[in-house]
């Protein structure tokens, strides 16, 4: 039987693992804590195994235009509709691009916590 003290041990660890950057909007903490767990809740499989066989290349003006709309979208599903409209090799482009930003806002969200 564990005790209070093993219980919220456990609970700390587990809220230090997923912890959410607090400059996020509410909806993006959800994406960021399911992208940290491998859960990327914005791109289908396909593009997330084509992403995985591509380098990246900085990414072009108006993909990180884009960016800045998604970041401003009201749900979800207006968020994956958005991606779904781009051309193909852009919705891969910008999975990749999603990926490094999702590990630089862990990795910095780490760096604060310590």
């Amino acid at each position: 039987m564990k005790t209070n003290a093993q219980e919220a041990h456990y609970e700390g660890i587990l809220s230090e693992q997923y912890s959410q950057p607090l400059f996020l909007p509410p909806l993006w903490r959800i994406i960021f804590q399911e992208a940290m767990r491998g859960n990327h809740l914005l791109f289908s499989r396909s593009v997330q195994a084509e992403a995985a066989l591509l380098s990246l290349t900085a990414p072009n003006e108006e993909l990180v235009e884009f960016c800045v709309h998604l970041f401003a979208a009201p749900d979800l599903r207006t968020i994956k509709s958005m991606i779904h409209l781009l051309p193909r090799e852009e919705q891969v482009q910008l999975y990749a691009v999603y990926l490094q930003q999702m590990q630089g806002i862990r990795d910095e969200n780490k760096r604060s916590m310590n």
